[in-house]
C-alpha cells in the first residue's frame, strides 16, 4: 500500500477558505474540501477538530495576509509608451479574480454570522480608516500609469484620476453584479466583459454613434436635395 498523502496546515487552510468561499458553510463538507487536497476528511481533523473550527481557522487570515498587497505592481513597471489595450486588459483580468476570491470569503462568513451583532463585527480584509489600504494603493498604481500613457501620447485621457476611478468602478462591478447582487444569469464570462470594457474605451461607443449618425444625416440630407 502506498503512503497516505500528506497535507500542510498551510495547504489545508487554503483549500478550506476557497471552498468555503464558493460553497458558502452549509454548501461545503468536509469531504468536498479534502477532495481539493487528495486527502481524507479525516485527514483534515488532524488541522481542526471539526468544520466549526476549520471555517473559523480558514476564514481568519493572518494580519500580514489580511493587508496583502493588490495584485497590480506591474503597472509601476509600465512607462506608458506601451499598447494600453494590453495594460488595461492585465489589469482587469488580474483585479477581477483577485477581488472576488476576497468578497466571496467576506460573504460566507457574513452568512454565517448568526446574529446581527456578528455581522456588525466582521474583519474587513484591511483597515478602511488607513491612508494607505491595498485597494488605494492600486488606485495610485492606475492613475499614475494612466498619466504616463497620456503623456506619452498613447491615451487621450483630460483626468486622469477620474479614468482611473472610471476603469476600476467598471471591475467592482463586475464582481458585484456577480457576487452580491447576481443581475446576470448565466454569468458573464470575464473574457467577454473584458473585451466590451476595452472596445468602449478604446473606441468609443458615443463617438462611435454619433460618427455613424452624423453620416446618417449626411446621407439623408444628400438624398432629400437630389
Amino acid at each position: 500500500m502506498g503512503r497516505r498523502a500528506r497535507v500542510t496546515r498551510e495547504q489545508v487552510l487554503g483549500a478550506a477558505r476557497d471552498a468555503f468561499a464558493e460553497g458558502g458553510y452549509h454548501g461545503t463538507t468536509l469531504t468536498a474540501i479534502a477532495s481539493r487536497l487528495g486527502v481524507s476528511a479525516a485527514a483534515l481533523l488532524r488541522h481542526a477538530p471539526g468544520k466549526r473550527e476549520l471555517f473559523t481557522a480558514a476564514m481568519t487570515p493572518p494580519e500580514a495576509e489580511a493587508e496583502g498587497s493588490f495584485p497590480l505592481g506591474f503597472l509601476a513597471e509600465a512607462d506608458g509608451y506601451g499598447d494600453p489595450r494590453i495594460v488595461l486588459r492585465r489589469v482587469a483580468e488580474t483585479a477581477i479574480p483577485f477581488i472576488e476570491s476576497q468578497l466571496a470569503g467576506n460573504i460566507a462568513v457574513w452568512m454565517y454570522a448568526k446574529t446581527a451583532e456578528q455581522a456588525r463585527t466582521i474583519r474587513l480584509p484591511f483597515d478602511p480608516r488607513s491612508r494607505s489600504t491595498p485597494p488605494r494603493r492600486a488606485f495610485v498604481l492606475l492613475e499614475g500609469y494612466l498619466r504616463r500613457a497620456s503623456r506619452a501620447g498613447r491615451l487621450s485621457v483630460r483626468d486622469p484620476r477620474a479614468a482611473a476611478m472610471t476603469f476600476m468602478g467598471a471591475i467592482n462591478a463586475y464582481v458585484f453584479f456577480h457576487r452580491v447582487v447576481p443581475v446576470v444569469q448565466p454569468p458573464l464570462a470575464l473574457d467577454r466583459y473584458v473585451d466590451t470594457l476595452l472596445e468602449i474605451w478604446t473606441r468609443g461607443a458615443l463617438r462611435r454613434a454619433g460618427a455613424a449618425g452624423g453620416r446618417r444625416t449626411r446621407s439623408r440630407a444628400a438624398m432629400r436635395s437630389r
